[in-house]
């Protein structure tokens, strides 16, 4: 019975050891107590470049550096041109033919007076919407010249000149003095500083375009002598003088110039 009894008591303690309940639930963590870290604020990611505003910036780039450097090859062949610089003796044979008279006109104007002007001419042309060191060009252009004024001594009708009974007073009535067209002197004038951009400079400089500079000078210098009206003053003195010189040495001592 000694046996059987220790053995009947195991067995029951294992089954009480089986059954026992679990606890429901397992005991709480104390919360860790975090601090913020103490550093600089992290900066937010930029939003990145597109492609296009990268292409455009590069594009744009080597478009200038492109002008820059054939700039500077034109200038460097321009100083090394042995033309330019004297190096090979170029000739000149004049083959021109003789000039041939083709018509002969009388005139009747008294050459009163004669102006000498000078303007500087400023012209510059431009492409919409492209940059002036790829197109463009600009001229200043000291331009030189002279204005004539004359009387039309031919147009004098019967009751121009009338003279008294004694022959002694005479009274002369004339035109007003004219103005003839500028002409501008190439010898006197040049060309003061001159801009292309990279194509003008590819295609050269025509005659055309001097052209509009030279018609652009004569247009200038006539505004000139018009608006300053001394030299129709000066030569209605020196018509006066030399008519009353002619006039007296005939024998008038009382000689009347007007102009109409």
């Amino acid at each position: 019975m000694g046996a059987q009894g220790t053995a009947t008591r195991q067995v029951e303690l294992r089954e009480r050891d089986d059954t026992e309940p679990l606890p429901a639930t397992l005991p709480d963590e104390a919360p860790l107590d975090v601090e913020p870290p103490q550093g600089p604020p992290v900066p937010q990611t930029r939003r990145p470049v597109p492609r296009t505003v990268w292409f455009f910036v590069v594009v744009s780039v080597l478009i200038v550096a492109m002008g820059l450097s054939a700039g500077f090859v034109i200038r460097a062949i321009g100083d090394v041109n042995p033309f330019k610089n004297g190096l090979v003796t170029q000739r000149t044979v004049d083959r021109s033919g003789p000039a041939v008279l083709k018509a002969v006109n009388d005139l009747g104007r008294f050459q009163a007076a004669s102006g000498y002007y000078e303007v500087v001419i400023d012209v510059q042309h431009s492409t919409d919407h492209v940059p002036s060191f790829l197109s463009g060009s600009r001229v200043l252009f000291v331009a030189a010249g002279t204005v004539d004024v004359s009387v039309d001594l031919a147009s004098l009708g019967s009751g121009a000149v009338t003279v008294d009974k004694t022959r002694t007073s005479a009274a002369i009535t004339l035109p007003a003095p004219q103005l003839a067209p500028a002409r501008l002197d190439l010898a006197r004038s040049h060309v003061y500083s001159e801009e292309q951009g990279l194509l003008d400079r590819f295609r050269g400089s025509s005659a055309q375009d001097m052209q509009e500079v030279y018609d652009l000078s004569t247009k200038r210098l006539d505004q000139a002598a018009q608006q300053t009206g001394e030299l129709t003053t000066r030569a209605e003195a020196n018509t006066r003088a030399m008519l009353q010189g002619l006039l007296r040495s005939l024998g008038y001592t009382d000689v009347t110039v007007t102009f109409r």
